[in-house]
This record gives C-alpha cells, structure tokens and sequence, in this order.
C-alpha cells in the first residue's frame, strides 16, 4: 500500500468576529511566534528524513535560515496576523504541500479588498475575476499590468508566493492568486495603492479605495478566482453508455463519510465489471480531490484492468526511506490500531501500517535514522487473480489543479495502466510524503510534518501531471465537459 494516511483540507484561514479568539489574558504574539516557530523547526528536526537525506544536502540549512528569518520578524509581531503570516511565510520556505500549519484555533481578521479580484487565466495572466458595482473599477477580464511600479507576476510573488510556497506551479498560482487584492493585515508586505489594467487594447489606471470584505463575500468572490467543482462521490450512466465515476476524496478513514461512498461504488463496479468495461469510455473524474489513502485508487484499478495488471505496472518508486523517530513509530502503531478496530480496516492496510511499524522499530534498536522498506507495497496473501481483459472503453482521468498526494497517485496509476489524463495540470508533491501532525505549545495550531521520502520515484519533486488534452473551459460546467470528453479520440 503507497500510504498517504492525510488529506490536508484547504485550511479556513479568515473566520468572522462570531468565532472567539485566544485567552482573555491579552497574548505576547510576539513570544508566542518565537516558541511556535522554534518548536516547528525542532520538530522538523526530530520527525522529518529531511536532517538525514544525503539527496537534499541543503535541508538542513534551509529550515535553519527560514527559522532565523521568522524570529526577526518576530520583532515586530503585536497581533495574530503578524504571528499567522510570519509562521506561514517560515512554512513556505519548504515549498512542499506536505509540509503545513494546520490552524485549529483562528482569530478573527477584518479583510479588506478593493472591490475587484484578479486570477491568473491559463496564459499565466492576472485577469480581473470578480467586481463589485461601482464606477472606476476594472471590469471583469481586465489583465493587470503592475501596481504601484511593480509588474504584476513580480506583485503576485512578493505579496502571495512568499506566503504560500510553490510559486513555481501554475496550479499553486491558480488556486491561490485570488488572494492578491485580500488585505488580510500581512504586516510583511505592503498592499498595492495604484494598479494598471489593459483591457480591450486601452490602458486604464486606478487608484484602489479599499473597503470591508465580509466573511460570506469572501467565500464567494474568492471561489471566483479559481472556480473548482466538487462533485459528490458516485457513478451515473450518461445518455451514450459512458460510465462516469465522481471521485472526489480518497480520505483513508474507514469509518468516514467518503468511504461510506467509496465502498458501495466500488462494490458496484466490481459486480457490473463486463458492463463497466465495455462501455463506449469511462470517466474517473477527481475534480475536487485532494488526496487522503491511496488504497482507494489501487481498488479502483483492480476493478478496470485486473489484479494482476495492477501489480505488473511500473508506477512504484524503488524504495522509501522512513525516519524511524518515536513520535513517527507511534503513529504508524496507531494507525494499525485503528484499521483493526474497525470492520471495515483493509487488510492490506493493517499489514502495511504493520510492516513499517516493525521496520521503524528495528532501526531505532539499531540507532538507524531511517528505515528503508524497498517494496513499497505490502501483500496479505498470493496474488491468484487471472489476467483479465483489458477494458474495450476508452478511460479518461478528469484532473483539476487542487489534485495532489494520493490523487496524484491515482493518475500516475491509472495512466500507466492506459487511462488518458484529460482537464487541468494537477497539483504537484515532493518526494516528502506521508504527514503526521503535532500540536503546537500556544494551540493555536498544529505543524504537519511529512514521514518518508520517496526513492527514484518515476514522477520527480513537485512535477504536476500534465493532461494530454487540456480542458479551459469552467471546471464546474458539468454538461460542457461530459460533451467535451465525448468529442475526444477513442483511441
């Protein structure tokens, strides 16, 4: 089993004034910065392969200076943006989505915004995405051209990249470009005061009267920027034969509402095979899948191609290297506690979470840092499964730019066994994977730290898939796509 026992949901990162705050006792936030900062370095330190991956000489290094850079701007902290945005701009150093501060306590932040949203389009412009009513506003479509003398990719960087991490992908900069005109009182950037837009080959300038920006309007103009469906998981026949299955989630817990989905699906996949199989394609679209266990994925391949030829894919990298730590050790420990409690655990799943547990062990008997289990898979039993023929359907993978960690799995699974990639570039990931989580001393939140590197993985660090026929229509336009994939070749 390639585990990916995590699904890092998008984090609400501003909440309104109805959700209370920290103690009542006003808060150091400068001192608490420093302590939050300095325990999520050490913990990087104590649970991450990173110290001792000779591949990344320059880990070490790297968290060492991020760290330096987040208590000088500790300095000037008074308030719980500054400590938010410092301790967001020391996670961004990483430039790995495995890597996260996943708040559990918010503050309240009064937004503000200028009545208008750029995104980026899939040229990599900044184009106006939403406006609100108002003379002197860009309309929407207008490309911004820079602001305040500063180029618009130049702006996005400083004021959002630095913030976020992997600039670098044109989904990281699809998904969270909205964010460039929220003044979410970052004390590290300066917001824009004047901006040029072009639109409809004329140059307009305008000078921006920022304002306040409710919580619900807020959800909704930022949506606009990167619009993303998430369909609920389930199969439906379309009016030709095709066989779409919307997978949306693959969260790994088997008491959870999406394997409450997940199961029966695939339990009648698995019965209605012959009709699956030779229907005119079928469609798995993970449009709004962001990751969580990638047993779900195996499962469903087992289905379409067989047993066997899901284990004769070359998709697996050539090892993966665990950090034998004590807190890592506990969790792999719980995990298989958990599956065997429950009536739904997957086999495969315990003898996983087993499998590494006991490596872990041995190597911390040994002194060892890191365990390497060079299989990557665990099997429960001999595999006696017959081939079976191949599907006479075409299979399309429908990807968005949210797809990351065992979604991406999916689809190096999948397209290696013959499926198409078909929609957006997908997200991306660095060898860095399976996360654990640990609070932080001020419980605010909590650092996410990722367990294992991977081993000549086939996809390199933070490479996204990149479909073969790219959809720019909108993603949540179910009729255009369902037309769409069927004007594809079938072959």
């Amino acid at each position: 089993m390639r585990g990916r026992l995590r699904v890092l949901k998008g984090a609400i990162l501003f909440v309104g004034a109805a959700m209370v705050g920290a103690a009542d006792a006003p808060r150091d936030w400068s001192a608490t910065l420093r302590t939050d900062a300095q325990a999520f370095h050490d913990q990087v330190v104590e649970d991450h392969p990173g110290p001792y991956n000779r591949l990344d000489p320059g880990f070490v290094a790297a968290n060492d200076r991020a760290l330096a850079l987040t208590l000088t701007r500790a300095r000037q902290v008074r308030d719980y943006p500054g400590y938010l945005w410092a301790m967001r701009g020391y996670v961004a150093h990483f430039d790995d989505g495995h890597v996260a501060l996943d708040i559990k306590k918010p503050e309240p932040i009064a937004l503000e915004w200028p009545g208008f949203l750029t995104g980026f389009d899939g040229a990599g412009r900044q184009v106006v995405r939403t406006v609100a009513e108002g003379a002197g506003l860009p309309p929407v479509g207008a490309m911004l051209v820079a602001c305040d003398g500063v180029p618009a990719d130049a702006l996005a960087a400083r004021n959002v990249g630095a913030f976020r991490g992997r600039w670098q992908l044109s989904s990281q900069r699809a998904t969270q470009g909205g964010r460039l005109f929220i003044d979410a009182h970052n004390p590290f950037v300066t917001r824009p005061a004047r901006c040029t837009f072009r639109s409809a080959g004329r140059r307009q300038d305008v000078t921006l009267a920022w304002r306040p920006l409710s919580d619900d309007e807020f959800d909704t103009r930022f949506a606009a920027t990167a619009p993303r469906a998430r369909p609920a998981i389930g199969a439906r026949v379309l009016a030709d034969g095709t066989r779409w299955y919307s997978i949306s989630d693959f969260d790994g817990d088997p008491e959870g509402a999406t394997a409450k989905a997940l199961r029966p699906m695939i339990a009648e996949m698995t019965r209605d095979r012959a009709g699956v199989v030779a229907a005119p394609r079928i469609v798995l679209d993970l449009r709004g899948n962001g990751g969580g266990s990638s047993e779900w994925s195996q499962q469903i391949a087992r289905v379409i191609w067989g047993r066997a030829g899901v284990d004769k894919a070359d998709v697996n990298s050539d090892a993966v290297d665990w950090r034998a730590s004590a807190g890592n050790l506990a969790v792999l420990q719980e995990y298989k506690a958990q599956w065997q409690a429950s009536p739904n655990g997957s086999p495969e799943a315990i003898a996983w979470a087993g499998k590494i547990a006991n490596g872990m062990a041995r190597a911390r008997a040994a002194g060892e840092p890191l365990w390497r289990d060079d299989s990557d898979e665990t099997t429960v039993e001999p595999v006696s499964d017959a081939a079976v023929e191949p599907p006479a359907a075409r299979v399309f993978v429908l990807t968005d730019w949210g797809c990351g960690s065992a979604c991406l799995d999916a689809v190096d699974l999948w397209t290696a066994l013959g499926a198409v990639q078909v929609g957006q570039d997908t997200s991306a990931d660095t060898l860095y994977m399976d996360v654990r989580e640990k609070p932080l001393p001020s419980g605010i939140g909590e650092a996410v730290i990722p367990m294992k590197v991977y081993r000549g993985r086939k996809r390199g660090s933070n490479q996204p898939a990149i479909p073969r026929y790219r959809f720019t229509g909108d993603m949540r336009d179910d009729a255009a796509l369902e037309g769409w994939i069927a004007g594809l070749p079938r072959s």
